[in-house]
């Protein structure tokens, strides 16, 4: 059988969720079929030798023009990747990030969450507009649906109405595993690691943080967020600029593997604030580390932290400054459980429902 990929998303060294969820599984996907050919279409050159996928069976194909706007997805949706697939007289196609091509041809597609549906003004109009109507109507024509946690499949039925018969769950875990240690990073500190968006909900940290750096003795504590904007939040900009104790955040930008690794292991405890997650990658990576959690009680992020974290209402400033605080004094008694539920994640177990769908 000829399977082909929608891969746009392997960027070496710029992978977000997507990306490293596409990477990862094809690492586990590829190997269990080499009576198949793998074809991974790409929307631009890149040193495809970096992303470490050795196969006798994998072809690597750049399908023009790069997709990076929803125009350019329309294009390379309906008329680019469907001329590939006619070329290459593919079988099945796999797009794990939820967009279909217009084809005949059988299709999988994976939807990691549905943000744009419920919460459209968190991304840009034209990028909620084309999602609303093409995930949907992927989620529709597609023979398979897979997602990744049970709460993203439950929202999958709910508002798409999709049975339940036609989604499996394909949990995420880290871009590689996470380990505890030292870290060479000085100083005491939390952490953040996200794409700076309106849907991770950065400034209720923020505010809580800034608030208790008010009433806390100890002024040695700041807060590290790594991460980029995907777009202007001019929101968040606001909230930035009004702090009181600004010179105790320290933004770090993008950071490679190795550097989130330093940085969740000295951190006090990592912190996501989000205002919805299908899964929520960094949680497991900063709990492979040891390093305890603080997140909101929302949506995957309470299926992924389970009891192994403290959990928080999303936007209640002073009930995340409480436990910034409790963190300080109880980071032992949840390092422990972090590392518990860290162990509970790994991409071969993720990748079992789609190779046993393929074997199926």
């Amino acid at each position: 059988m000829k399977i082909a990929v929608n891969a746009r998303w392997l960027l070496p060294g710029k992978l977000e969720g997507t990306g490293v969820y596409t990477l990862r599984m094809l690492e586990q996907i590829i190997p269990a079929f080499p009576q198949h050919e793998f074809h991974l279409l790409l929307d631009r050159q890149v040193d495809t030798g970096q992303l470490g996928l050795d196969f006798p069976n994998l072809s690597y194909h750049v399908v023009s023009p790069p997709a990076r706007h929803p125009w350019l997805w329309a294009m390379w949706n309906n008329w680019a990747v469907p001329q590939m697939l006619k070329r290459l007289k593919v079988e099945l196609y796999w797009s794990p990030d939820g967009l279909p091509a217009k084809t005949n041809i059988r299709q999988w597609i994976t939807i990691h969450d549905l943000n744009f549906e419920h919460h459209p003004q968190w991304v840009p109009a034209p990028v909620a507009k084309y999602y609303r109507k093409n995930i949907k109507r992927g989620a529709e024509l597609a023979d398979k649906v897979f997602t990744v946690s049970h709460w993203s499949k439950d929202d999958l039925k709910a508002t798409y109405g999709l049975p339940k018969e036609k989604i499996s769950v394909t949990y995420n875990a880290p871009q590689r595993k996470f380990s505890p240690g030292t870290s060479d990073n000085k100083g005491s500190y939390f952490c953040a690691v996200g794409a700076l968006t309106p849907r991770k909900n950065l400034k209720t940290l923020l505010f809580a943080f800034d608030k208790w750096c008010s009433t806390n003795k100890e002024d040695s504590i700041n807060l590290r967020v790594a991460g980029e904007p995907h777009f202007s939040d001019p929101e968040l900009k606001s909230v930035v600029s009004g702090l009181k104790h600004p010179d105790r955040v320290t933004w770090m930008g993008r950071l490679n593997d190795g550097e989130l690794e330093e940085l969740y292991r000295g951190a006090i405890a990592y912190c996501m604030p989000s205002a919805m997650e299908g899964f929520g990658i960094p949680l497991v990576e900063a709990m492979q580390c040891g390093t305890p959690v603080i997140a909101s009680d929302n949506s995957a992020i309470t299926e992924v932290v389970a009891d192994k974290g403290l959990l928080v209402p999303t936007y209640d400033v002073d009930a995340w400054t409480a436990a910034l605080e409790r963190m300080t004094q109880e980071r032992a008694h949840w390092s422990a459980l972090a590392l518990e539920r860290g162990k509970d994640f790994d991409w071969a177990s993720s990748a079992k429902p789609w190779i046993d769908a393929l074997k199926g």
